[in-house]
């Protein structure tokens, strides 16, 4: 598959000759005179690696990292600085913001092109080994799991296509408008955008789903925005709603969630809805060392690695409050 790359070079010759040899390598190259087009760019078309000229008019290369790293979807995008400068307070400065890479003008192009196919190689094998951690974490048979990516269902279990009375290989093809009610679509659809969009972390809903004779069912959805297979994905799970019960926090009774206490549990729960550990703290009026400590013991008692694992603890346990 063909990748992307942008370029950001405010020296027009040099931008055009280098764009010109990377084309003829296979690459697609976008092109930007200064940072503030860069992010323009990365923005529309998430291109899979940048090389970035660090003396830039209007935004230097430096705040234009910061800038995409601010942004969930472009946060990730490997990014190698290209600069005329030698001074080794550039390059720490340049590290330490997290690229990948630093190439010294006039640089050979043959030494640009090894850093740039090693840095790819690099990232689909983290874009892989995630994909990899994603699906094992996901492998719920109790409850209905996807992963939502460019608007159809490229991961389900056989768990979510039997609650809406499909078969595993009926279920292919199917997106959300298939299983929503007219209702309730553009409320689930609005919501799901949002995400895509960078304006919320993640989507929690009930909704009115359509079974596959016509039958009207309740849902409740639970997604959030991460990377699978390089791209944007939604992840998350559907579950049946329970209209008697709902007002209360609602959890699957086993060993590690009777283990939780009541503020871990409600720590938890704002996890799951992107919450910072100072939003946390000021909401329970705690100070942020203990809210870092509730998070420490969660994932002792979990078993979770990571915050990444934790909201999936959560997910398949049903630990958190529907609006």
């Amino acid at each position: 598959m063909m990748k992307n790359i942008l370029l950001i070079e405010d020296d027009q010759l040099l931008r055009n000759n280098t764009a010109e040899l990377l084309r003829e390598e296979g690459f697609h190259v976008y092109m930007a005179e200064d940072g503030l087009v860069g992010v323009q760019l990365t923005m529309r078309h998430f291109p899979d690696i940048i090389l970035c000229d660090i003396n830039l008019p209007n935004m230097n290369g430096y705040d234009f990292f910061k800038t995409i790293q601010q942004i969930r979807s472009t946060a990730t995008i490997p990014l190698i600085y290209l600069s005329g400068r030698s001074d080794k307070e550039d390059l720490r400065t340049g590290m330490q913001l997290g690229a990948e890479d630093y190439i010294t003008k006039p640089y050979d192009f043959d030494e640009l092109l090894k850093v740039i196919n090693t840095r790819l190689t690099k990232m689909e094998k983290i874009n892989q080994n995630n994909d990899e951690k994603f699906l094992a974490l996901l492998d719920n048979p109790s409850i209905g799991v996807y992963i939502y990516q460019e608007d159809s269902f490229v991961y389900y279990n056989k768990a979510l296509a039997e609650m809406f009375g499909y078969t595993y290989d009926e279920f292919q093809g199917l997106n959300f408008k298939d299983i929503i009610s007219e209702v309730d679509h553009k409320l689930v659809m609005d919501k799901i955008h949002s995400c895509f969009n960078d304006l919320q972390n993640n989507v929690l809903l009930k909704f009115e789903g359509i079974h596959k004779c016509g039958e009207k069912i309740y849902f409740d959805l639970y997604g959030t925005v991460r990377f699978y297979k390089g791209k944007s994905a939604l992840i998350g799970n559907i579950g049946y709603y329970n209209r008697e019960n709902r007002d209360y926090l609602q959890y699957v009774k086993n060993s590690k969630v009777d283990n939780l206490s009541k503020r871990e549990i409600e720590v938890l729960e704002l996890i799951c809805q992107g919450k910072s550990t100072s939003e946390i703290a000021s909401g329970f009026n705690l100070s942020q060392r203990t809210v870092d400590s509730h998070r420490a013991n969660l994932l002792k008692k979990t078993a979770s690695r990571n915050t990444a694992e934790l909201v999936m603890f959560a997910i398949k346990h049903h630990i958190f409050k529907m609006d």
